[in-house]
């Protein structure tokens, strides 16, 4: 498995890396070799197995991204400028970012276009061409709604300027330079590609590819998190539709781990994860995967609050624990979320460095909250999903909450994003965005959570997201700089 691995890496590299500066900005050598490269259904799972291929090899698709949206939340202080929320266009802390995302962009755009081009014949279905397909396009589906959430105003209306950079083809220099398309725009084009893999996807079987589960559950949360910044209660039903509808239907072998140590220690093959990042291809996982095998070893301090969360649960004498340092000459231990660390890359450099992209635990936390903002839903229906949740745990047991009202529960439902899912994909950031607090008597009272946690920060919703890297508005002009974020 390792040599087809590095034979996609190096294929898509052929396709993909033309320049260490920025890969748009030449003409891709694969308009010569695609259609070669892919003539049978062999090539076709080649090419489909390369957006994972990219996925696996960059770092930005694991720990790095996940800690800098946790320190810009509030929770984690590790990367400062994020904390502070001081990027500027000359920052350069997130070309990586950037650049990798819209790789997997290219990569799934090549995917769709050799699949597309692959007589029915060669396939051993038209629906398994139909399911390849589908499969690319959630892949292409879910790299541009974080390309959205880390760059874009996603929270804007529909008429605003500052959606994705869009192209539904792979890269040359026709389409190098290309404008942004409005909020409305950049919704219905990744909506598009998630309701194909919707209809035409096959159901869960491993984490370690997409499936029609992990399509919905990405359109449910895009709902959610737009329909709170919005007021939107028809996407908030409509998030809830989708969530009821993938606990309704996903397959068994989908479910939640009784025991949260076994799950971590199981990584990506633990039956609660819907996606993650494998790395298990590799020699070594952790040449993959810096911030959760070192940087959360040596860099692990919290907020108050957050500290003060974790403390007062049960989950926290199994997710935190102390370790060995990771590096060779230093011996002495060192406290960390040992269920992301491990043992850290001295002493467990082979252990499951997974980054999960969706547990089971998601959907019962998404469907508590959505029962919790809709007036459709009572107190006690909105609590059920929650404590049903933590029910189902018996290491360490979690005893049912008893909120008093609403408004207390989207509290316990916002402490328990955090508790539950810290630093494994940016949920506890967008949670500090939509979730407000109006209980504390503050100066951040009946604001959003994350000025609550950043009292010192002075910041504005501008800072929300990234600002466009300066390579790519050299390169395209075209492309307009978020308001604030430029030099």
């Amino acid at each position: 498995m390792m040599k087809k691995l590095s034979y996609y890496i190096m294929l898509l590299g052929i396709v993909f890396f033309t320049s260490c500066e920025d890969f748009l900005d030449q003409v891709p050598k694969h308009n010569l070799t695609l259609d070669n490269a892919v003539t049978d259904y062999s090539g076709a799972k080649n090419i489909l197995n390369g957006m994972y291929a990219i996925v696996a090899s960059s770092s930005e698709f694991g720990g790095a991204t996940w800690c800098r949206l946790s320190s810009q939340g509030g929770f984690y202080s590790s990367y400062t400028a994020h904390f502070n929320m001081s990027y500027k266009e000359g920052f350069n802390d997130m070309n990586g970012t950037w650049k990798s995302y819209y790789t997997l962009v290219n990569s799934a755009n090549a995917a769709i276009e050799a699949i597309s081009n692959l007589a029915e014949n060669k396939f051993p279905t038209p629906e398994r061409k139909q399911e390849m397909l589908a499969e690319a396009r959630c892949m292409r589906g879910w790299a541009y709604i974080n390309l959205f959430w880390f760059f874009g105003r996603w929270w804007d209306a529909d008429d605003s300027a500052y959606g994705i950079l869009y192209r539904d083809k792979m890269s040359n220099l026709s389409n190098l330079q290309v404008s942004r398309l409005s909020v409305g725009e950049s919704y219905t084009k990744i909506f598009e590609d998630l309701d194909d893999a919707i209809a035409n996807m096959p159901d869960f079987t491993t984490s370690r590819y997409l499936s029609r589960q992990m399509a919905q559950v990405i359109k449910a949360k895009i709902l959610l998190y737009r329909g709170v910044m919005r007021g939107s209660t028809q996407d908030l039903k409509d998030a809830l539709i989708l969530v009821e509808t993938v606990k309704r239907d996903a397959p068994a072998a989908w479910q939640m781990e009784t025991d949260i140590a076994v799950m971590y220690k199981a990584g990506w093959d633990s039956k609660e994860v819907l996606w993650a990042r494998y790395l298990g291809d590799f020699a070594s996982t952790t040449s993959y995967e810096f911030d959760y095998s070192y940087n959360i070893g040596y860099n692990n301090t919290y907020s108050d609050i957050a500290t003060g969360w974790l403390k007062e649960d049960p989950r926290y004498e199994v997710v935190m624990d102390s370790a060995r340092a990771p590096e060779t000459w230093d011996t002495k231990k060192v406290f960390t979320p040992v269920k992301l660390y491990h043992g850290g890359r001295y002493d467990t450099k082979d252990a499951p460095y997974a980054t999960y992209y969706f547990r089971y635990a998601e959907l019962y936390l998404m469907e508590a909250e959505l029962k919790a903002r809709l007036d459709d839903y009572s107190l006690e229906e909105a609590l059920k999903p929650l404590n049903d949740m933590r029910a189902c745990r018996t290491n360490p047991v979690l005893p049912a909450l008893s909120p008093g009202n609403k408004q207390a529960l989207l509290r316990a439902i916002f402490q328990e994003i955090w508790v539950e899912q810290f630093l494994e994909n940016g949920s506890e950031y967008f949670a500090a965005l939509r979730f407000i607090n109006d209980t504390d008597a503050s100066v951040a009272q009946n604001k959003p959570w994350i000025y609550t946690l950043k009292p010192d920060v002075n910041f504005t919703e501008n800072q929300y997201c990234w600002p466009i890297p300066e390579n790519e508005r050299i390169k395209n002009p075209l492309a307009v700089q978020n308001p604030e974020l430029g030099n």
